[in-house]
C-alpha cells in the first residue's frame, strides 16, 4: 500500500498558487487554509510532517518536542525571530525561510514610506478629508532629491532601495561591518565604518539589518541625536532596532521631522500606543511585504522548499547547513 500523502499545517492564509503548488501532493490544516482546501479530518500542528507559518506563533523547543513526525518547518519572508532554529535543528526539523520573495515589494514600501513623511503627505490627506484645505508650516515638506540616505544594513532590500534613491537624485551612505566597502562603492553609495560616521550625514535614516541582541535598540536617544535636526527615520525591518521612547522624545522635541514605522517592539501595537499616534509619524501594521505579488514569491517559495525536504532533496535556504544529514526522515 501507498504511504498516505505528508501532512502539512499553516497559520498563514496562503496565496491561492501556493495551493496549486500543494494540491495533491500533501494533505493541509490550520487557520490558514480555507475549509474547502482542509483535510478531513483534520489535525494540528503536534501532527504534522511539514508546516509553513508567519509571524504571529512563536515556535520552540517544546513545539518542536510536541510535534514528533515534523521535518520541516518554512518561515515566509526573510525574518525567522519567531522560529528557535537552533531548537528545531535540535529536533532535526529543517528550518528555512524565503529571503528574496519580499525584497522588491519591502524596498518600494520603504521608498514609498520615505515620500509620504517627507512630503507630510498623511498630514493633508487628513485635513483633507476633514474639511481642511491648508498650506502651511503642518504640512510644508522637503524633496528628497540632493538629500543624503543613510542606510544600515546592506542586504538585498537595502540594495534595492540605493537602486530606487539614485534614481531620485539622493546620495547613499552605508554602515554595514559585513559588507565589503568595495561592494557598496560598486553599487552607487558611500561606506561608513560606523554609525558615528553615517548619522551625522543622513536625512533620511532607513534600517535594514536582522533583530539581535547585539541589535537591540540600536537606534536610541544617543545615535538619533546625531542626525541633522530635521532627519526622518524610516523603519521597515524589526521593530527592536529602535528605542521607540527616545524616537518619541526626538518627535516632540522636533529633532526629528518625521518617521515611517512599518515595524513595532510589540505586535500588534496598543490602539493607545503614543508613537502611533503621534502627527508626524506615518504608522503601519508590519505590512511592508505585503502585496499579492509578494506574497505570491513568499508563499509559493515556501511550499517549494516543503515539498523539496519531503521529497529528501536538501531546500534552497536551509537556515541551519550543518543539519542536513541529522534530519528526520521518518514518521513516528
Amino acid at each position: 500500500m501507498p504511504d498516505a500523502p505528508a501532512q502539512l499545517w499553516t497559520d498563514v492564509p496562503l496565496h491561492s498558487a501556493a495551493f496549486d503548488t500543494l494540491r495533491g501532493r500533501v494533505l493541509l490544516a490550520g487557520p490558514g487554509v480555507p475549509p474547502a482546501a482542509a483535510a478531513n479530518p483534520g489535525f494540528e500542528f503536534a501532527d504534522a510532517d511539514a508546516a509553513i507559518v508567519g509571524t504571529r506563533l512563536h515556535y520552540d523547543a517544546a513545539a518542536f518536542a510536541g510535534a514528533s513526525r515534523l521535518k520541516v518547518i518554512a518561515r515566509t519572508g526573510i525574518g525567522y525571530d519567531n522560529v528557535d532554529v537552533p531548537a528545531a535543528s535540535a529536533a532535526g526539523v529543517c528550518a528555512v525561510n524565503t529571503p528574496e520573495a519580499p525584497t522588491e515589494s519591502t524596498a518600494e514600501f520603504t521608498v514609498g514610506l520615505m515620500f509620504v513623511v517627507a512630503r507630510r503627505i498623511a498630514a493633508a490627506d487628513h485635513n483633507s478629508k476633514a474639511g481642511h484645505w491648508k498650506l502651511d508650516p503642518s504640512v510644508m515638506g522637503f524633496d528628497l532629491a540632493e538629500k543624503t540616505l543613510g542606510l544600515v544594513g546592506f542586504g538585498r532590500i537595502a540594495r534595492r532601495v540605493t537602486e530606487m534613491a539614485r534614481v531620485m537624485r539622493m546620495r547613499i551612505c552605508v554602515h554595514d561591518p559585513f559588507v565589503a566597502a568595495p561592494v557598496i562603492v560598486a553599487a552607487g553609495a558611500v561606506p561608513c565604518a560606523s554609525l558615528a560616521e553615517l548619522l551625522p550625514q543622513a536625512h533620511v535614516l532607513s534600517l535594514h539589518i536582522p533583530s539581535s541582541a547585539a541589535t537591540r535598540r540600536l537606534i536610541g536617544a544617543e545615535q538619533l541625536a546625531l542626525l541633522p535636526r530635521g532627519a526622518v527615520l524610516i523603519n521597515t525591518a524589526r521593530g527592536p532596532l529602535i528605542d521607540e521612547t527616545a524616537v518619541l522624545a526626538a518627535l516632540e522635541s522636533g529633532h526629528l521631522a518625521g518617521a515611517g514605522i512599518d515595524v513595532w517592539e510589540q505586535e500588534p501595537f496598543a490602539p493607545d500606543h503614543a508613537l502611533m499616534r503621534h502627527p508626524h509619524v506615518v504608522a503601519t501594521p508590519h505590512m511592508a511585504a505585503y502585496t499579492n505579488e509578494g506574497r505570491r514569491r513568499s508563499h509559493v517559495t515556501a511550499a517549494e522548499h516543503v515539498l523539496a525536504v519531503l521529497r529528501g532533496e536538501p531546500p534552497a535556504t536551509l537556515l541551519d547547513a550543518t543539519m542536513w544529514d541529522r534530519r528526520r526522515t521518518s514518521r513516528t
